[in-house]
């Protein structure tokens, strides 16, 4: 997830034991909401009965802190949130979770989870946030927070994700280790409480220590309760072309081969058990200037050249740089379901403002909405089809569905949605137009998953003719440095070694032309 916090952070270090605490049991289907302070919707409005698990976001990890263990919130800004939430989730039995990490945040877990002593400490402190708090909430240091669990948000171990992270390829190896003995620290305070411990991972399980991800992820099972897949930013301003911010088939070359349905094949492919995976959706989309008029192409397709500049989303989209790792001012194009419902899509769901086109991709399953007079496209999730993933969801017998963030949503209409996992398969009431439906082949079968072979065929007078091809052993430390892979050519933004191009829509190497 990303974040922006403004506040000058606080550590948060203590010791002390805590009696357990009653909790509704959390076996039936999950709808798990993360909620951050930033967001413009106080604790006091959240619908408790449309959740069974929130998550706040976020404690911490910079390299800005004292120690690479501390865990950083501010005990004012964060801390009166954190107790509000903690008293609305125990009046409504709802457990309520410490999310660690984070997109920005998550920029010393690559060194803590290498040193036995820093994980030592960082359990520690990270146990606070599950004790009762016996010092009182006006202390200068309280020594717990009454938390039901602790959600590790280390987005991208074994590679960069947010430029300043930590990374090394002994990433996912130290993340068992530090979930082993964290896992044993939570039961041996809390003998019984059940303490959870939950993740949020990307949309291709852990990477091995040669830079590809894991084939067999057994030997993690045992500590999580469960795993929410970020299956969105798959396609933004990193790619190749226009696309889907969360697609659920896996959209076309040379769009980012991502989306809900591999991510479940990849998982799922390398041992994890159904009833702990949940599949993460985003109340938001993104957007983009094309470089035509996407409304007249024939045929139609959401996957074209776009301008380098990322145009202002939303009404909430800022310049301002991120507190903890400064990655630029520019703006990010997100539009929240919110600002789309009160912008382009006022007038209802699937009704655009005048000037503004909806058209829906039978491959992807999502909609996407054009403005000619700006070109500016804007792909987002909406109840059509949020619908077809909770109905697939369910289909598979998963745990459940996350969402990023209880913030984004327009009168409950999106949180409805995902709440239907909880009962019947639901049906969509909504429809298109046929004047605004973009046909294309519907997905009959899973898309593949298999990783595209190494060998690159160049073209003589090409722009792959020259460039040598990817090699996992090679260290490629200069950024610009060009290979060819899978048909393709792509560039390194940074240093690098055995991360497999396109392996990750925010990865390091950037998709360029097709050989």
């Amino acid at each position: 997830m990303k974040f922006s916090i403004l506040s000058v952070a606080a550590a948060v270090v203590a010791i002390a034991t805590a009696a357990p605490m009653a909790k509704r049991a959390a076996s039936d289907s999950a709808v798990v909401g993360y909620w951050v302070p930033w967001g413009d919707v106080p604790v006091s409005a959240l619908d408790m009965s449309k959740y069974t698990h929130i998550n706040y976001g976020f404690g911490v990890m910079w390299k800005g802190a004292a120690s690479p263990a501390t865990i950083t919130i501010d005990r004012y800004y964060d801390g009166d949130n954190i107790q509000q939430l903690v008293a609305r989730g125990n009046a409504a039995g709802v457990p309520i979770l410490i999310s660690i990490g984070g997109w920005s945040g998550s920029q010393t877990f690559s060194t803590v989870a290498a040193s036995a002593a820093h994980r030592k400490t960082w359990i520690n402190n990270a146990l606070v946030f599950v004790r009762q708090n016996t010092n009182g909430n006006d202390a200068e240091n309280p020594n717990g927070w009454g938390m039901d669990g602790i959600d590790i948000d280390w987005e991208y171990p074994g590679r960069g994700g947010a430029p300043c992270n930590v990374v090394s390829p002994q990433d996912s190896a130290n993340y068992l280790l530090l979930l082993k003995e964290l896992r044993a620290a939570l039961d041996l305070e809390f003998p019984t409480k059940h303490k959870l411990i939950t993740a949020a991972v990307r949309v291709q399980p852990f990477d091995g220590p040669g830079g590809s991800p894991m084939s067999n992820v057994a030997a993690y099972i045992p500590y999580f309760d469960f795993i929410s897949i970020m299956a969105y930013d798959i396609m933004g301003s990193w790619s190749a072309v226009t696309g889907p911010n969360a697609p659920f088939g896996t959209p076309p070359a040379p769009a980012d081969p991502f989306g809900f349905i591999q991510s479940i094949n990849s998982w799922r492919s390398a041992g994890w058990p159904a009833e702990k995976l949940v599949m993460g959706t985003a109340f938001y989309g993104r957007s983009l200037t094309a470089n035509v008029n996407m409304d007249t192409q024939n045929p139609v397709t959401q996957h074209v050249p776009f301008s380098p500049t990322v145009p202002k989303g939303g009404p909430g989209d800022s310049q301002e740089p991120n507190f903890y790792c400064n990655e630029g001012t520019g703006w990010s194009g997100q539009w929240k379901w919110k600002e789309l419902r009160g912008g382009p899509l006022a007038a209802g769901p699937t009704s655009p403002a005048a000037g503004w086109t909806r058209h829906w991709d039978n491959q992807t399953q999502t909609p996407w909405l054009f403005q000619p007079s700006t070109k500016t496209y804007i792909s987002y999730d909406d109840v059509q089809s949020l619908t077809v993933k909770v109905n697939h969801v369910k289909s598979l017998g998963l745990k459940g569905v996350m969402l990023w963030d209880a913030s984004y949503d327009f009168n409950g209409e999106l949180l409805n949605v995902l709440n239907q996992v909880r009962g019947p398969t639901p049906t969509s009431t909504t429809s298109l137009p046929t004047t605004v439906t973009t046909i294309v082949p519907t997905i009959t079968t899973p898309p593949s998953t298999t990783t595209p072979p190494v060998t690159t065929t160049t073209l003589p007078g090409g722009p792959c003719t020259g460039v040598a091809a990817w090699n996992s052993a090679t260290v490629y430390a200069t950024s610009g440095t060009k290979v060819t892979y899978g048909g393709y050519l792509y560039t390194n933004q940074w240093w690098t070694q055995g991360e497999t191009p396109s392996a990750s829509a925010w990865g390091v190497w950037k998709q360029g032309a097709a050989c």
